[in-house]
């Protein structure tokens, strides 16, 4: 089994002077035998003690790098006169006591400025404030020249100002980058329009409410136009002579424009309405006891998740909330219930509980129409104000996109119950 050099038992002619020299290694592997293994093909593992010895090993020559050095306090003693010369003593004697700055030169100059209207806006600036959501408009000012009106002012105002607001913040900062413009002392004597980026002006929509949030336009350029002016658009060519007529008809076009632009804001709110969105309110049950929830609205579904998660050892079942969803096809109304005095409003879901086991194809409405309203459940949700509108509408309008069969026997049952109570009346039919 050791095997033999079979090429050195060859004989060689005179022309091989070393046979199998070449061949040496390759017979040296070949010699042992294939069945006999030194290992079992899987190579062991380093054991933990080799891994810490060269680790220590690893950090002794990181260390041998490095140099100790000893922190020691000597005390030193100095004399009176080394001490003088490191802290000399200064001659202040020579120095004006009733120095003057030049700021004080200058409002001594001028004692009587004249106010800025506008710098009560200042406030709203969105570049002086950190940790609150801002919104940036390109602003094209009418009032300058020739060659400054051409090119829009940056302005960044935050989001929760008005458009009054955002009026005065551009007087403001034209007031102090133009110094030379004059413009009126009060924020009603202009108005906000529609603008292309090249700077002309779309009076074909009305100017902005002045009321509204900042944060509801989503316009990037914008052009302050002064009411009167001559930017500003003529309401009619064959207006009427007198007072009265005039007064009249800019209440109409006032009117008109104002029904144009919520009508505008609505088909927004529609469009943006089956995007999911997440509110915090707290949802009433049985003995009116709240439950903070995180209710998730989107075009196809209604998520209710309690924030905190229920004990199971709690005494009183009213306390739990468990997770729910909710198919859209499944709700059928969603309308406010109760307004309260401390800005606070209720809110009720209503959906059918037959659909959340069946289908709609396999749920066949029944004949009397108290075993069908009875199907109908609902639950009630407390919240700010301002978050329950924005709740009420948002399901409505993903109802009233959707359009389910459902919605409709719900619509006709209610319509049907309030007929009776407003026809009941004692004695027999």
């Amino acid at each position: 089994m050791g095997g033999e050099n079979v090429l050195q038992t060859i004989s060689t002619s005179k022309y091989d002077t070393y046979p199998g020299i070449e061949d040496n290694e390759e017979e040296e592997e070949l010699a042992e035998s294939l069945d006999i293994h030194t290992e079992f093909g899987v190579r062991r593992q380093r054991s933990h003690t080799a891994v810490q010895l060269e680790r220590l090993q690893r950090n002794m020559m990181k260390s041998a790098n490095v140099r100790h050095v000893k922190w020691e306090i000597t005390p030193v003693s100095l004399t009176d006169e080394e001490k003088a010369e490191l802290f000399p003593k200064k001659d202040i004697s020579h120095q004006k006591k009733n120095y003057v700055s030049e700021l004080s030169k200058l409002l001594k100059a001028c004692p009587y400025l004249p106010i800025n209207p506008f710098r009560e806006y200042s406030k709203y600036d969105g570049n002086a404030q950190l940790g609150e959501a801002t919104r940036k408009y390109s602003m094209f000012i009418t009032m300058l020249n020739l060659e400054r009106r051409n090119y829009p002012m940056q302005v960044s105002i935050i989001a929760t100002a008005k458009v009054h607001d955002l009026i005065g913040l551009v007087c403001w900062k034209c007031t102090i980058e133009y110094p030379d413009c004059t413009l009126k002392d009060s924020v009603d004597c202009y108005a906000l329009y529609i603008a292309e980026d090249d700077g002309e002006i779309d009076f074909d929509f009305p100017c902005l409410d002045s009321r509204e949030t900042v944060a509801k336009f989503g316009f990037g350029f914008l052009a302050i136009v002064e009411r009167d002016s001559k930017f500003a658009p003529s309401t009619s060519n064959h207006s009427p002579t007198s007072q009265e007529g005039n007064s009249v008809l800019s209440e109409n076009v006032n009117t008109k424009a104002q029904q144009q632009l919520e009508g505008e804001l609505n088909k927004l709110l529609a469009i943006e309405a089956p995007l999911y969105q997440l509110y915090h309110v707290n949802i009433l049950n049985k003995v009116r006891a709240k439950i903070e929830i995180h209710l998730g609205i989107s075009g196809q579904k209604i998520e209710l998740d309690p924030v905190v998660k229920q004990r199971s050892s709690s005494t009183f079942p009213w306390t739990k909330q468990k997770p729910a969803t909710y198919d859209m096809d499944c709700v059928v109304a969603c309308d406010l219930t109760e307004t309260k005095s401390n800005n606070r409003a209720v809110l009720r879901l209503v959906y059918d509980s037959t659909a959340l086991s069946s289908s709609i194809g396999d749920s066949a409405p029944s004949q009397q129409g108290t075993a069908v309203w009875s199907n109908f459940k609902h639950h009630d949700f407390e919240a700010e104000q301002k978050v329950a509108e924005d709740i009420v509408q948002k399901i409505n309008n993903i109802l009233e996109l959707r359009c389910s069969v459902r919605r409709q026997e719900y619509i006709s049952l209610r319509e049907r119950k309030s007929h009776r109570r407003r026809s009941f009346h004692l004695g027999p039919r």
